[in-house]
């Protein structure tokens, strides 16, 4: 029992030290934008674009995770894509080469680092659901909470890091963390299933099954995914901007934006075990919806709370990631199916979400101003209250 119960736990450190590396080498860029800007001459549409970089990986990377994770196995598939991040982070912080603008590497390594997350983004929630079957909402919040709170603390950390060194070498630390990510994994043994998955499930009466892309659930699981993903991105690359815009300083700025996202630790923990007792999480997602409405109209018209309308966005944005990948992991019926249904919702979603920072930026530098950019946001967020509700009820797909 004692190299049983060691065994549990060393798969659950290795799945949430993986899960820690799944935002950081993106999240560290959003204190640092305007300095960024400022030292390679990009402009905030251009910084917009960067922004978006990881949001489309992530949707060009989803579809094809999958078919990847069967065809060389979750363990290999994982451990090639921290190798990936790794050398992604650090072309990222590459200076110009050969006369080349810096713009260069700095968009190629961010493309780079993003697929390798890609991968992490999609299969995580399939290891979830093989080696942790019974407590499936209990390890996503876990893991949720190892995501966000790791890149809080990047975030935080940035400024101070880029002062002491400088933003180049500020955006490459994060390389450091993958890299110890990937040493424990390749020492990871993963649990030998007692069955083979259901590569071809039984259909009664002999019928095809359907698709997930013909399925409305599947959809709304997927647009959800989207609309979350594109309130975290949005607010991600552009939140120190709106804080600035206020007179708030670089510094705190970075550290509100580290109380965003530290916020949704603790609350991932919380609804991680809510929702592990909850027959269906549309009451969750109600509340979820509320605490976003609040910080989006708390920004508009009270900005000198901006650490309250931090705390209560985080917690959405938290909370919103952790119901995502959950609807994924429970809307699905087998760890294959999860990796089918989370392919699509991330290549959906991420392709979706990608066009929130672009169009943030490029609304900014044509009005001079974040009030309609936030009013839009609240729309987007009433949207996926819509979703959640409907993604929220106790079904799975066909």
């Amino acid at each position: 029992m004692p190299s049983r119960a060691s065994g549990t736990l060393m798969l659950m450190a290795t799945v949430l030290l993986v899960s820690a590396n799944l935002r950081p080498a993106i999240t560290v860029v959003g204190p640092l934008i305007e300095r960024i800007g400022a030292d390679t001459g990009l402009s905030p549409s251009a910084l917009g674009v960067l922004g978006a970089v990881p949001i489309v990986a992530f949707g060009l990377v989803a579809p094809v995770v999958h078919a990847l994770g069967r065809r060389f196995g979750l363990e290999r598939t994982i451990l090639l894509s921290l190798l990936i991040l790794v050398g992604g982070t650090l072309l990222r912080s590459a200076p110009g080469i050969d006369g080349l603008p810096q713009a260069v590497p700095l968009y190629a390594g961010t493309a780079l680092l993003s697929a390798g997350i890609g991968v992490g983004n999609v299969l995580v929630p399939a290891v979830v659901k093989r080696d942790f079957p019974d407590r499936v909402p209990l390890m996503t919040g876990a893991y949720t909470a190892a995501l966000v709170g790791t890149a809080a603390v990047f975030s935080g950390v940035a400024v101070p890091l880029a002062d002491l060194l400088n933003w180049e070498l500020a955006l490459a630390v994060p390389a450091l963390f993958a890299l110890l990510a990937s040493t424990v994994w390749a020492l990871r043994r993963a649990p030998v299933p007692e069955a083979p998955e259901d590569s071809a499930p039984s259909v009664a009466g002999g019928r095809l099954p359907t698709t997930l892309w013909r399925q409305p659930l599947a959809w709304q699981v997927s647009l959800y995914f989207g609309l979350q993903s594109t309130l975290f991105f949005t607010l991600l690359t552009w939140f120190p901007a709106i804080q600035t815009s206020h007179g708030i300083t670089e510094a705190s700025a970075g550290l509100w934006l580290g109380l965003f996202q530290a916020a949704g630790v603790v609350a991932s923990l919380i609804v991680g075990q809510v929702m592990q007792r909850a027959r269906d999480q549309r009451g969750i997602s109600a509340v979820v919806i509320a605490f976003m409405l609040t910080a989006l109209l708390g920004i508009i018209f009270a900005p000198g709370l901006m650490p309250l309308w931090a705390l209560c966005a985080g917690t959405s944005t938290g909370c919103s990631l952790l119901l995502a990948l959950t609807f994924i992991s429970l809307r699905a019926g087998s760890p294959s199916q999860v990796g089918q249904l989370s392919g699509m919702a991330q290549g959906v979603g991420y392709l979706v979400a990608a066009g929130g920072p672009v169009f943030a930026g490029a609304l900014f530098q044509a009005v001079e101003s974040w009030t309609p950019v936030l009013w839009c946001a609240l729309a987007i967020a009433l949207v996926q209250g819509a979703l959640g509700h409907r993604a929220g009820r106790n079904v799975q797909v066909e």
